[in-house]
């Protein structure tokens, strides 16, 4: 069974949605379009977690998460206004801030598995 990520993430998140389709164009003006595959649409979210490195905060358990996955390994996740699906994390951009503080910038893409 696969895990849920169910951190907190900052307000703001902005989310890209793409569609796989091919298209031919013909010399008349006529064009010929398709979706590729059976999961035309996918997702991609920028995220954003601030916090501490201290015991209780939730930052060490997004990275923990994070790199428990080791950017292969899928997870259940609910977009903001969406619904749960099975995303990605292939990696993170840790800043500190000082006095232990950390903004951990993350980006989850959707993926389809059997």
């Amino acid at each position: 069974m696969a895990e849920v990520f169910i951190y907190d993430v900052q307000l703001g998140a902005d989310g890209d949605v793409s569609q796989r389709t091919w298209e031919n164009e013909f010399g008349d003006g006529y064009v010929q379009s398709g979706g590729i595959g059976i999961n035309t649409k996918s997702q991609v979210w920028n995220l954003t977690h601030t916090g501490s490195q201290e015991e209780g905060d939730e930052l060490p358990l997004v990275w923990a998460f994070l790199d428990r996955h080791e950017g292969y390994k899928s997870f259940l996740w609910t977009p903001p206004g969406g619904i749960q699906g099975r995303y990605k994390c292939n990696g993170y951009k840790p800043r500190p801030l000082g006095n232990g503080l950390f903004t951990l910038t993350f980006a989850f893409k959707q993926v389809y598995t059997p």
